[in-house]
């Protein structure tokens, strides 16, 4: 191949790239972006290995039937190393992380994150606060397969879910009128799988989205599965306020323990404070002084005690 004739090569080669890069790669995230410069790396150099044979065929036969192998290497490292995304972003991550080069993201990857609503979240509720703060940002998904299920709630024979199913439409609807909040309705729907909370997981990896739920066995299974789970109960759990031993507080004894000489109050939140001795005041708000805290798989709960003195000055006073 003469030199004119490699240098026309060149020139046709780097135009259709651009052309390319133009088109695809410059829309693609960064991440996506960065493993695609290696696949055409490795597509050119086999493409000019496979092509050395034909450089000696006559005439332009020199020029295209060369090109033309190198683009269509480049073309099938392109689709492999694209149909092979995952595992290749692993691998480009771990060497990243060896040669301490930042994680690649997409910088519009933040606003643009999707967030799929269960029906525990739903009817639960909570979730409209936390909309409503500005905290929970991005693009809301309904599937209609869920909203079936809110529907069907709503309409059981059973006076408390029928309550629940009817809460959560109303919830749905409050949410549509919210400023600021996305909320999509996705009939999308992998007809192949039965349940719900599997569908859901299935979507989410689809879409590489999180799961928001309150439901303990669908956040054990999307975690197992690889896929990011907003559980309200842990968010509420994160944010209560944090007591120490030795603290003091006004509570309102609302009903005995398992020992009957306890009581039990209740903070605004649902935590639940044990009263030592405080079976006997039941209906009455007493100071107490918290004694210990006991960390349990539904959350923190604390043990008081009386604080005698303050307690016996209000009632010198009454």
């Amino acid at each position: 191949m003469s030199a004119n004739n490699l240098l026309i090569l060149i020139v046709i080669g780097f135009v259709i790239g651009g052309f390319f890069a133009t088109r695809i790669f410059l829309r693609m995230p960064a991440k996506r972006f960065f493993i695609g410069i290696p696949a055409i790396i490795i597509g050119l150099i086999i493409g000019s290995l496979l092509s050395l044979p034909f450089q000696k065929l006559p005439g332009d036969f020199a020029i295209w039937v060369p090109l033309g192998i190198s683009i269509t290497c480049v073309f099938i490292s392109l689709y492999l190393f694209y149909v092979k995304t995952e595992g290749i972003e692993k691998f480009f991550t771990e060497i990243f992380k060896l040669i301490k080069i930042p994680k690649l993201e997409d910088p519009a990857k933040e606003k643009n994150k999707i967030i799929i609503l269960d029906t525990s979240a739903i009817i639960d509720g909570r979730f409209l606060d936390v909309v409503r703060t500005g905290f929970l940002s991005g693009k809301l998904i309904l599937f209609k397969f869920v909203l079936e299920e809110l529907q069907n709630i709503a309409d059981s024979s059973e006076s408390l879910r029928r309550e629940k199913g009817k809460r959560g439409l109303e919830v749905l609807d409050k949410l549509k009128k919210e400023r600021g909040a996305k909320l999509e309705v996705s009939s999308e729907n992998p007809e192949e799988i039965s349940e719900v909370d599997a569908k859901l997981v299935r979507m989410a990896k689809l879409k590489g989205a999180m799961i928001l739920t309150t439901d303990y066995n669908l956040n054990k299974v999307a975690k197992i599965q690889g896929v990011r789970v907003l559980n309200i109960n842990e968010l509420s759990e994160a944010i209560k306020p944090i007591m120490i031993p030795g603290e003091t507080m006004n509570l309102k004894i609302v009903q005995s323990g398992k020992d009957k000489t306890q009581g039990v109050g209740y903070l605004t939140d649902g935590t639940m404070i044990v009263v030592e001795k405080g079976g006997t005041s039941i209906g009455k708000e007493l100071e107490v002084i918290i004694t210990r805290i006991l960390q349990t798989p539904a959350g923190k709960m604390y043990f008081s005690k009386i604080n005698s003195l303050e307690n016996s000055g209000k009632n010198r006073k009454g």
